[in-house]
């Protein structure tokens, strides 16, 4: 189990600042991040960013304000997430270590059935089952 928010962006990536702003909208309100990662979902430069928040008075209040930045489509939170993390090695092949000293990756997955939306701050949830 989560010790915070698993929280999933979906923006557009124009310039290379997308990231800045998503952490700088974070950080202004004082919300810690444990993780983060990122991929392209499609040719048009929509990117999904994953990331798990530390649960804090301001942290639904950055989401809020996280979903009417500009280059963001939507936010999503990840209800009842469980996170699970596969380390890989620097050759590809799976790892045991989960150490940071550059040589291993590790990815986080994250495994939910329910999805709190929020898109210029209108919500919407859904049930994934």
């Amino acid at each position: 189990m989560t010790q915070g928010k698993v929280v999933r962006v979906y923006g557009y990536y124009r310039d290379p600042g997308f990231l800045e702003r998503v952490m700088g909208a974070l950080r202004k309100l004082w919300v810690d991040v444990e993780w983060i990662q990122a991929r392209r979902v499609n040719d048009d430069g929509l990117y999904e960013v994953l990331m798990e928040l530390k649960e804090t008075k301001n942290t639904y209040l950055a989401i809020l304000n996280l979903s009417k930045m500009v280059d963001v489509d939507r936010v999503e939170i990840l209800e009842d997430a469980k996170v699970i993390s596969h380390s890989f090695d620097n050759t590809g092949n799976p790892s045991q270590s989960d150490s940071n000293d550059g040589r291993v990756i590790i990815i986080y997955v994250p495994v939910f059935s329910k999805v709190t939306g929020y898109s210029w701050g209108e919500s919407y949830s859904k049930d994934i089952r």
